[in-house]
């Protein structure tokens, strides 16, 4: 599988260094689909449960390597590691260079180059082959270039389960009349940039940003930075590849090393299209989290400021639908529209996901700092001309995400100060839709004809049955699907389906966990889970009365409220309450010599979910008083396989006298066989000391020391046993502190018949 998902990420880079596709961003990308709601697998629910793996559809197939596809595929690295390299690409570039000349801005202290459209023009230019420099960051998921020379962008996101490269990637280098009104022009490059210190792209997305490199095991660090001027606001972006996640982790930190405070704005924007057509599709969903939009700036006559220059959030629109039509969907556009969520975003997670293609891209944030969020496309049933930015005819949707709310308010930093936050970025696919995402998941839920359909992707590797998907009336907590996932990860995803029961979609608490009930992503969470909890080992014998008993809980939500804990005294006593809604971890109890005492406990959550007291032999924990020093043979058992037996079948009995106290056991046993049972003589098994007294009587005696046992085994075959009685077989057992005791099994002869299994569906 690694092999194919190498060959598929050389033919994605071939593709940028051959002849451009000429499809236009109104076709639809050509990936398949999977359909999510067809059964497959079930599990103990009766619930549909699948893998899916995304398809890998290549745009053209290259008989020739270029230098850089061939140091992709060699430079590949092994699970769990990352690898830090450079390469160059030729990309053709328009002779915009020739045409620039220095501007100054005195509010930030920075010239920027602007370009003069009319001798440009004038010149009739055309482009040609230039060489980029490329900074490669791979682990076993992603491939992720960095261009310094163009703004220090992020400039392919190469996602290798598909092969396809989720950022859209401008084939040509082209000046564009968009960016910021005082500049006048702008790169539309593509990948991912970072705009400082004005709205509209700022000004140094064409400026070359230098770069340190840090590696090591855990992964690659690339730090870029516009500039070490101590006169003027600036920025340092750290770009972080993990060696085993399938995210990328961007750390923008702005800094004002003046003496005064600086108003500026700060954006990453994040040029996007997922999938295998390097354009967007009319299947492209728009996931943004505010009820409500407010216009940037758009032509379509349905929304409020169409053709108008809003100055404020004032033009504001419901999303996704307003006035019956569904603006989170790409194909519902007309022209081009740019909005802000309303009145800042509103929640910590946006993204797309092309429900054609299967695949799409999320940005994870914290909102409280990174405010903003912002989405912008140049329309759908009636497109911008593309030939303002590119000469293919492809298109990207823009995803902003800024430090103020709008391109209206600025923020602003301290004399001295800096300003930090993380985000991560990374692609999804296969899982049918995009509902919600953090760091470690995203959760992409479908309802539809009475069934509700989950795609589960994990952004690291979960082995087998150490995730798990619930899904809860958040009303009352009912349990309408419990799945424990197989192995899932990045390229891995799982889909899971099942009825709703008649329940709307706004009632389902659906709930990803780990195995330490950590939740990974949720939609309408609801705590439906009580903490697990347990007595701490205890030594098998104390020598004091007294003595402490801990025991602890986990919750993965909310954290333990109060514990209760019982004590069992012997092996054949009834369990008590010793402890009732305690917030303790710990007690002392008191206990008598000689006794042996078996512990257990439960917990609550703030939430009011109890857990069960469970039900093992021996408890949680159990230790003897051993006031004086004395043998203690209460761990000892009796057991028979099978306890169900057919005519034909024999019955393995085995004995085991354990000695948990701190004194040899001089022990006796006296075992009575069932009537009806033959010994098979030749299967007895002791140490010396063993007797047959005909005709149904075992007795052994023998020496056991502190912390060993003495095992005794036979093995019996049935004669004229009925059928369906149980056969009692009671072991005496002497020589413990407290004298005799009586282990005993119970077996049952049994008819077993076939019958035929009939299933439908």
């Amino acid at each position: 599988m690694r092999y194919r998902q190498r060959f598929w990420v050389l033919l994605t880079l071939l593709a940028l260094l051959g002849s451009s596709s000429t499809s236009h961003p109104g076709s639809a990308c050509s990936s398949a689909s999977n359909d999510l709601g067809e059964p497959g697998p079930r599990d103990s629910n009766g619930s549909a449960l699948r893998k899916v793996r995304p398809q890998v559809q290549p745009e053209r197939d290259e008989t020739h390597l270029s230098a850089l596809a061939e140091a992709a595929f060699e430079q590949t690295p092994p699970p769990g590691a990352a690898s830090f390299s450079t390469t160059t690409l030729s990309i053709p570039t328009y002779p915009y260079k020739d045409h620039l000349s220095a501007a100054y801005s005195p509010a930030y202290n920075m010239t920027y180059p602007k370009l003069h459209w009319s001798t440009y023009n004038g010149a009739r230019p055309l482009p040609v082959h230039r060489n980029y420099q490329l900074l490669v960051l791979e682990n076993e998921f992603l491939y992720v270039t960095l261009m310094p020379e163009l703004g220090g962008r992020i400039y392919q996101m190469v996602f290798k389960p598909t092969g396809h490269n989720e950022l859209y990637q401008n084939p040509v280098i082209k000046p564009t009349p968009f960016g910021p009104a005082d500049q006048g022009w702008w790169l539309a490059v593509g990948g991912i940039e970072w705009c400082l210190p004005v709205d509209e792209h700022g000004y140094e997305w064409g400026e070359p940003w230098s770069h340190q490199v840090v590696t090591s095991t855990t992964g690659v660090t690339v730090t870029l930075r516009d500039t070490s001027a101590a006169d003027r606001i600036r920025a340092a972006v750290s770009v972080h590849l993990p060696a085993d996640r399938g995210y990328l982790v961007i750390s923008p930190r702005i800094e004002n090393p003046t003496g005064h405070a600086i108003d500026y704005q700060y954006w990453t924007n994040g040029m996007l299209a997922p999938g295998p057509a390097n354009t967007v599709s009319e299947h492209l969903n728009l996931v943004f989290n505010a009820d409500e939009m407010s216009v940037h700036s758009t032509g379509d006559r349905r929304l409020p400021g169409h053709d108008t220059t809003p100055t404020g959030p004032d033009y504001r629109f419901s999303w996704p639908v307003y006035y019956g039509t569904d603006f989170s969907r790409l194909g519902n556009w007309r022209e081009w529209l740019g909005f802000f969520e309303y009145p800042q975003a509103g929640a910590d997670f946006a993204g797309v996901y092309d429900t054609a293609a299967n695949e799409g891209v999320v940005r994870v944030f914290s909102s409280d700092v990174a405010r903003g969020s912002k989405g912008f496309a140049f329309g759908w049933s009636t497109l911008v001309d593309s030939i303002k930015w590119t000469d293919d005819g492809s298109a990207y949707f823009e995803l902003h995400g800024g430090v103020a709310p709008t391109f209206w308010e600025q923020t602003t930093i301290a004399a001295g100060q800096s300003l930090a936050w993380t985000e991560h970025w990374y692609p999804v696919s296969g899982i049918g839709q995009l509902s919600t995402a953090t760091t470690e998941a995203t959760l992409g839920v479908q309802h539809s004809g009475g069934r509700f359909t989950i795609g589960v992707h994990a952004t690291t590797r979960q082995p087998g049955g150490d995730s798990t998907l619930y899904v809860w009336d958040r009303d009352d907590c009912t349990q309408l699907g419990a799945w424990e996932l197989p192995e899932i990860g990045p390229g891995d995803p799982v889909v899971v389906s099942a009825g709703d029961q008649g329940r709307p979609p706004e009632r389902m608490a659906i709930v990803y966990l780990d195995k330490t009930d950590h939740v990974l992503a949720a939609i309408n969470p609801r705590d439906c889970l009580p903490p697990n909890s347990s007595i701490e080992t205890l030594d098998q014998w104390v020598e004091t009365s007294d003595f402490p008993v801990t025991w602890s809980g986990q919750d993965g939500w909310t954290g333990i409220d109060a514990y209760d804990v019982q004590v069992r005294e012997g092996y054949k006593g009834a369990w008590r309450d010793w402890l009732t809604n305690t917030t303790a971890t710990s007690a002392v109890f008191s206990g008598i010599h000689g006794h042996t005492y078996f512990f257990r406990a439960r917990a609550r959550d703030v939430h009011a979910n109890q857990g069960v007291y469970t039900d093992q032999e021996w408890g949680q924990a159990f230790t003897t008083v051993l006031t004086d020093p004395a043998p203690v043979l209460v761990t000892s058992r009796k057991s028979a396989t099978p306890r169900f037996f057919s005519d034909d079948r024999t019955v393995s009995y085995t004995i085991r006298i354990s000695n948990t106290g701190n004194l040899t056991a001089n022990a006796t046993l006296i075992d009575t066989l069932p009537a009806g049972m033959h010994l098979l003589t030749h299967t007895l098994t002791a140490n010396a000391g063993l007797t047959l007294i005909p005709p149904y009587t075992l007795h052994w005696a023998g020496a056991v020391p502190p912390g060993n046992e003495a095992r005794v085994t036979y093995v019996l075959s049935p004669t004229a046993t009925p059928l369906g009685a149980p056969l009692m077989n009671i072991v005496e057992i002497s020589g413990s502190v407290l004298g005799p005791l009586t282990r005993r099994e119970v077996v049952v002869r049994a008819r077993f018949v076939w019958l035929p299994l009939v299933t439908q569906g």
